[in-house]
C-alpha cells in the first residue's frame, strides 16, 4: 500500500480530469487511499458523469498493478476487440 508515489492533482490532470483535484485534496483522498475509491465513493465525492468514474477506476486499477515494478500493466486480452466490436 505505501510506497505509492503519485501527485494526485498531477496524475488527475494527466487523465484530463483536473477538475476534480481540489475535491480530492478536501477529502484527503492521497496516494494510497485512492486505491480503494469504488465507483460509488466516487459518486460520493461528486464524480457524476459515469465516464469519468469508468476513466478513474481504470486508471486505479493500473496504479495498482504498477505499484510493484514502476511499468503499467498490459491491457487486458481482448479488450481491443471489445472496443472494436461495441
Amino acid at each position: 500500500m505505501a510506497g505509492l508515489d503519485v501527485d494526485i492533482g498531477a496524475w488527475l490532470e494527466g487523465l484530463g480530469l483536473a477538475e476534480y483535484a481540489q475535491v480530492f485534496a478536501d477529502n484527503h483522498i492521497d496516494a494510497d487511499l485512492v486505491r480503494t475509491l469504488s465507483a460509488e465513493d466516487l459518486k460520493e465525492l461528486g464524480v457524476a458523469s459515469l465516464g469519468h468514474r469508468k476513466k478513474l477506476l481504470d486508471a486505479i486499477a493500473r496504479l495498482d498493478g504498477a505499484e510493484g515494478d514502476g511499468v503499467a500493466p498490459s491491457p487486458a486480452p481482448g479488450a481491443a476487440a471489445t472496443a472494436m466490436e461495441g
